[in-house]
């Protein structure tokens, strides 16, 4: 059987001498398909795949008794074209699709999730200017329509302190992030996810901030093996 589906390829590995396995995430959730050839004249045939995030419209073949759904055809539909030297822009394509991976899971998705990752993936590529605090505005918003999101303060000037289980809080107890960058995250998860964040955060509340996000992401998934890609982001923020 033959079908059809729109999908963002998050991660490929080569298999054998000339096959791909690619993981990807649609609007049904992730999968996986086989690719039993991606070389031509020994070139790729599929040189997207080499950019992370790659939006396609895959056609492919199910049944196949045993084995991974196959790959008939890939059609490009859109492709990350930034410079193989923008290092922030490639760690948080990579950040992205790792947390894909690792946290979207079928019960949970949604158009709206498929959506969303498809309007973070044009905002990184096409912006002029990608402000450090990205991948924080990236991973809220993530965990907000899987279902454990954080709304800010109704009172902005309430003193207001984050914590891991209850999000937002007044007071001093158990604190994961102090106050001054508390307030820093409040501003990052009320701004719009594509437009400019322009309040200039310095790096070490940046770090922190970020630091507590992936803690938040291993409360809510305590079972995920830790992320990679944080590492190189963190040397990314200055």
């Amino acid at each position: 059987m033959v079908s059809v589906v729109r999908c963002i390829v998050l991660h490929s590995v080569k298999y054998g001498d000339n096959g791909l396995i690619i993981k990807c995430l649609t609007e049904e959730g992730l999968r996986t398909f086989f690719i039993a050839s991606y070389l031509k004249n020994n070139r790729n045939k599929f040189p997207f795949l080499s950019y992370p995030l790659s939006i396609t419209e895959c056609q492919y073949i199910t049944g196949l008794s045993g084995k991974l759904p196959k790959v008939k055809s890939l059609s490009l539909d859109y492709v990350p074209r930034y410079s193989a030297f923008d290092f922030r822009r490639q760690a948080i394509s990579t950040f992205m699709a790792e947390c894909a991976v690792k946290y979207i899971r079928e019960e949970s998705m949604t158009p709206e999730l498929f959506h969303y990752m498809e309007q973070c993936i044009r905002f990184i590529n096409e912006s002029e200017y990608l402000p450090a605090a990205y991948p924080v505005q990236f991973g809220f918003g993530l965990a907000s329509l899987l279902g454990f999101g954080i709304d800010g303060p109704a009172n902005a000037e309430e003193n207001i302190i984050f914590t891991l289980d209850k999000g937002f809080v007044p007071g001093t107890t158990q604190a994961a992030l102090n106050q001054a960058d508390s307030e820093f995250l409040r501003e990052i998860i009320s701004s719009e996810i594509k437009a400019p964040f322009e309040v200039r955060i310095p790096p070490r509340s940046l770090k922190n901030i970020f630091q507590v996000m992936l803690q938040y992401f291993r409360y809510h998934f305590p079972e995920t093996a830790a992320m990679k890609s944080p590492e190189i982001l963190h040397l990314l923020i200055e």
